[in-house]
């Protein structure tokens, strides 16, 4: 029987491979940050992106061009672009 080719690569954020191929998606996009995050840090960061996540997030956002979000009512960037 031949086995399903999955892919790994790593989360944006946190670095956690992800997976990712013939029904396996253990990852998420965020098109607007062109992000590709584990599910974990999708999740988990639900009200915004916890300061431990910060200097990743910044990071990424410069390396993209991409200017940096306005922070919301909890003082976090927003987890997903507005």
């Amino acid at each position: 029987m031949r086995q399903a080719h999955v892919l790994t690569f790593p989360c944006d954020i946190c670095g956690t491979r992800c997976k990712a191929g013939a029904g396996v998606h253990g990852y998420q996009r965020i098109p607007g940050y062109d992000l590709t995050v584990c599910k974990s840090c999708f999740q988990n960061n639900h009200d915004g992106w916890a300061p431990a996540h910060e200097e990743a997030f910044e990071n990424h956002l410069e390396l993209k061009g991409i200017p940096l979000p306005t922070r919301n009512a909890q003082g976090r960037y927003p987890r997903e672009a507005e």
